[in-house]
């Protein structure tokens, strides 16, 4: 991993002014309550797709990216056919869109299974491909109109692990830390103080990449058990963010300012000597022998070396994942305790009341949210066959 200095420029030169100890001037610390209050999940299923027939247009072979427009319909990106899958608020395809192949509208398979997609209100669709390094704008009615590409240095490749559209522009946010792939295998540079939350302006003829809000860097950059840097897009056009090891939700207005943190006293549990040998053993497992490929066996050769040298966090973060709903309820999945058998989800809103907390194994997080209520979850059965499922929700936890 390297990072991409030539992109974040600016958002240094603003933020080196700042001293730790003035981070918090202005800030205000709002405490939750320590008490869970529970919701009931029973959310009413509007339709269920997925099948098993080969023959059919909703056999998902993978399905990554999904989300909705203004009207309801649902945006599927199936990685595996390399395909956009449009449906109405009935469960009808609506039509398809994109393919695999090298011309324009067209994806890679190389580069498939890391494309995301996010879809405008409008029902235009920008789809971020990391193979060009730049975003494919498509019209409302699925017609490629053109690519946005990325500014900066062409060695190094951005990993977006989400995107998130602002409100009523053509700007999109990156929900989780960006990383980046170098083409030189240059990673000797210095990690800047700060993990930027990044946000893609499309309306250009370049990618027009703005520091949106600075979080906390990690000491040493450890690999395992690392607070996540994950953010969520609000209807005003300021962000929530996460960036450490505690229960702490931070609201970032425009311009990059923190004014509020939200907290609840969850504590992070300490990483033990046997946790972390365990985490070592569980990475090592996932990398396969390579399939008697030299290449590929060369290439977990020298991952497995980096993962029994790789630095570790000293506890365990509370705070799993974090979502925001079209009228701008956080979604926070926190570590349930030992034993609670999974991980509760508590509900904020954008004003910063808690509205209370599915209990664990009750709900998972939705992949998507819609209007209306409408939020989307990709489950899978016990041959791995995914599915997806839309459901709406009640009024009172929208």
């Amino acid at each position: 991993m390297t990072v991409h200095r030539t992109l974040l420029v600016a958002s240094v030169l603003v933020f080196a002014a700042w001293r730790s100890d003035e981070l918090v001037v202005g800030q205000e610390v709002i405490p939750l309550p320590a008490e869970d209050r529970y919701l009931d999940a029973s959310f009413e299923e509007v339709y269920r797709l997925g099948s098993v027939d080969g023959d059919s247009w909703d056999t998902f072979g993978g399905v990554g990216s999904v989300g909705f427009d203004g009207s309801g319909n649902l945006y599927i990106f199936d990685y595996r056919a390399v395909r956009i899958h449009v449906v109405d608020l009935q469960g009808n395809l609506v039509r398809q869109f994109i393919g695999e192949g090298e011309g324009p509208g067209e994806f890679g398979t190389n580069y498939a299974s890391v494309v995301e997609i996010a879809v405008m209100r409008d029902g235009r669709v920008t789809v971020y491909d990391m193979g060009r390094m730049g975003f494919a704008l498509f019209d409302a009615n699925g017609e490629f109109e053109r690519t946005v590409p990325l500014g900066g240095p062409q060695t190094h490749f951005p990993m977006i692990g989400g995107l998130q559209v602002f409100p009523d522009t053509d700007r999109v946010l990156a929900t989780s830390e960006v990383g980046y792939l170098s083409r030189t295998g240059d990673d000797s540079e210095t990690p800047l103080p700060f993990r930027f939350v990044l946000s893609y302006g499309l309306s250009g003829d370049q990618v027009e990449i703005d520091s949106v809000a600075a979080g906390w860097r990690p000491p040493g950059d450890p690999e395992a058990f690392r607070p996540l840097l994950m953010a969520g897009v609000l209807p005003n056009g300021s962000v929530v963010f996460t960036d450490s090891s505690s229960y702490a939700l931070k609201f970032a207005v425009p311009g990059g300012r923190v004014t509020r943190i939200l907290t609840r006293p969850f504590q992070p549990r300490p990483v033990t000597d046997r946790m972390k040998a365990a985490e070592i053993e569980r990475q090592l497992e996932r990398l396969g022998d390579g399939g008697g490929d030299p290449m590929q066996q060369a290439m977990i050769e020298f991952r497995r070396g980096q993962i029994e040298a790789m630095e570790v966090f000293h506890e365990i973060p509370v705070i799993l994942s974090l979502k925001t709903s079209w009228e701008g309820t956080i979604w926070v999945r926190r570590r349930g305790e030992e034993g609670a058998g999974g991980n509760p989800i508590d509900l904020i809103t954008a004003d910063g009341r808690y509205l209370g907390t599915f209990a664990p194994s009750t709900t998972g997080l939705p992949r998507a949210f819609g209007p209306d209520g409408l939020i989307a979850f990709v489950e899978t059965d016990d041959l791995d066959v995914p599915y997806v499922v839309v459901k709406r929700l009640p009024a009172g936890v929208r």
